[in-house]
């Protein structure tokens, strides 16, 4: 989606003209969403959360800088959303995993993995474990889980974590280390695998 189209529709926002609205809201509500599931492991919540992300986000257009890309600026109104709807929750305990029931949106894509000519017992051997990676990623604590899925699912550094998460560089690489230990312990075990 190029930028020069995202500041394009921005000002038909600012100048209140509905079509600039419902066109950025279609190019991003999907990425909102999975974002947003990946996050809370909560269909409801997801969806409540991308609401309330694009309401947020058209409030305050006014604090968005133009020549910087939109698409960074409305993920931080995301997760910010997120991490304060974990945090009022109290989740962590208790709370359910990612479910398989519904899509997990387009970040792992079969066809993204695999050339046509790779064979297809891998591909349902690749597919099968995604889903199982996502829905350990899910049973993580919420602060866990949120670094995860910034870090591998968004491709952000330590830095923009510790800003979007608010929290320090350090703490960041902790619980990276931390999850991926979880993780691999829990797949290690489901697979037979040797740590």
């Amino acid at each position: 989606m190029p930028a020069g189209e995202d500041r394009r529709l921005i000002f038909l926002c600012r100048e209140g003209a509905e079509e600039g609205y419902r066109e950025l809201m279609r190019r991003y509500e999907k990425y909102v969403y999975t974002l947003c599931f990946r996050l809370t492991g909560n269909r409801e919540d997801a969806l409540d959360l991308t609401q309330e992300t694009f309401i947020r986000a058209f409030q305050h257009l006014d604090r968005f800088e133009p020549g910087r890309p939109f698409k960074p600026w409305l993920r931080q109104v995301a997760v910010r959303l997120s991490l304060n709807h974990l945090r009022d929750s109290r989740a962590g305990t208790g709370e359910k995993p990612l479910s398989l029931e519904y899509a997990l949106g387009e970040q792992i894509v079969l066809g993204d993995t695999l050339t046509s000519g790779d064979d297809p017992a891998a591909a349902v051997e690749w597919r099968d474990l995604s889903a199982r990676i996502w829905e350990a990623v899910g049973r993580l604590p919420p602060v866990y889980r949120l670094v995860v899925t910034l870090r591998h699912q968004e491709g952000m550094s330590y830095q923009e974590i510790a800003e979007a998460a608010d929290l320090p560089v350090g703490t960041v690489k902790t619980y990276l280390f931390r999850a991926r230990n979880r993780l691999k312990t829990e797949l290690a075990r489901l697979y037979g695998w040797e740590v």
